[in-house]
């Protein structure tokens, strides 16, 4: 496989909801950036391509999954692409011979976030057959791709269970990774990542109350930030939660160097970077046994605290890491930074990229 220049292309697909960036469009840029790392002596050359998305109202979403259908991805300028990787829905409805799936994750409020409180309040007639129509559409599109991978065993799972589709994980590495330094363990537990309700910042400002020592530190930005604001001058604890807002990479770094803890608590996590990164810095990561793939890692290496996700019990995992001597909190991390340096792209790329070009 090859064009008339002999340079062979990989075409990453990428769905931007515009003002928006998170993991997931980290994960593809850099996904990008390794591909042409490695394929600089190879005649390898990647691209991203990306289209904005608007997941309402609901029927707007088949006009989007449409715009993917209707691409033609399998020539530029005359030149071919040789490969296609989709990530996120609805990039997965493009259609090219050569496609690879590392799927980040379905459109989760049709799956495993319908009926919750992050879902509406309540479906007419019109969303309903909207979802069931889309679903049929999901699992069709998705079974014809070969091969399947996603970024986690949490994604592979609710693939399984909800299109009845099985798939490989590669975990994806964090674009920070070869940059993470660790340092000494502070007075304080990080939050790093967007402020949305799904995430669960809020969590560990009402766990810090519980705590007579201690502080939180809360870097991000989202559509919680001023209500974040407001409960920590209500509760009277500005002294004890820090609320960072926007942090270059520089300053991240520092403060994941400094910190005690890292506590991620999103719902049903896909996967987590902040779990990672922490590991890479020789940190415990504190979540809950609700947070999808960050539970997984944090119980399966033992390098953190796992507790139900309410305030007062997510306060005990705060107490016992503030009360947990640094050399001991260092020995804890031990497996955790095992699968934070096993996790590499020349893995993601020999199984993902190389086998089809």
């Amino acid at each position: 496989m090859g064009s008339t220049t002999g340079v062979k292309r990989v075409a990453v697909l990428g769905v931007q909801v515009p003002f928006v960036r998170g993991g997931a469009e980290y994960l593809n840029e850099e996904l990008v950036r390794q591909i042409n790392i490695w394929g600089e002596g190879r005649k390898v050359k990647a691209e991203l391509i990306q289209l904005p998305y608007k997941w309402y109202p609901e029927t707007q979403i088949l006009s989007d999954l449409l715009a993917w259908r209707l691409l033609d991805l399998c020539e530029s300028n005359g030149y071919k692409i040789n490969l296609s990787i989709a990530t996120k829905f609805p990039s997965y409805a493009s259609s090219h011979p050569n496609m690879a799936l590392w799927l980040v994750h379905q459109h989760r409020v049709f799956y495993d976030l319908q009926g919750t409180p992050y879902d509406f309040p309540e479906l007419t007639s019109e969303q309903q057959s909207v979802r069931d129509s889309l679903r049929a559409i999901d699992k069709r599109m998705l079974a014809g791709i070969n091969p399947r991978f996603t970024i986690s065993h949490t994604v592979s799972d609710r693939l399984e269970r909800f299109c009845g589709l099985t798939s490989g994980v590669l975990y994806p590495p964090s674009r920070l990774a070869q940059h993470i330094y660790a340092g000494e363990y502070g007075d304080y537990i990080l939050y790093l990542g967007r402020l949305e309700s799904i995430k669960r910042p809020g969590l560990l400002i009402d766990a810090i109350t519980h705590c007579p020592t201690g502080r939180a530190v809360i870097a991000g930005t989202g559509s919680l930030g001023a209500a974040l604001k407001s409960k920590v001058e209500k509760l009277g604890i500005g002294d004890r939660v820090e609320l960072r807002g926007f942090v270059s990479d520089v300053d991240l770094l520092a403060l994941i160097a400094g910190a005690r803890a890292i506590f991620y608590a999103p719902v049903d996590e896909d996967f987590g970077f902040a779990t990672i990164e922490a590991f890479h810095a020789q940190k415990p990561v504190i979540t809950c046994i609700d947070s999808g793939e960050v539970e997984r890692i944090v119980s399966s290496t033992g390098s953190g605290w796992v507790s139900e996700p309410e305030p007062r019990m997510v306060a005990e995992s705060l107490n016992a890491c503030f009360a947990t001597s640094p050399a001991d909190l260092k020995r804890m991390v031990g497996v955790g930074g095992e699968l934070a340096r096993s996790i590499t792209w020349e893995n993601v790329i020999k199984n993902l990229i190389e086998p089809r070009l």
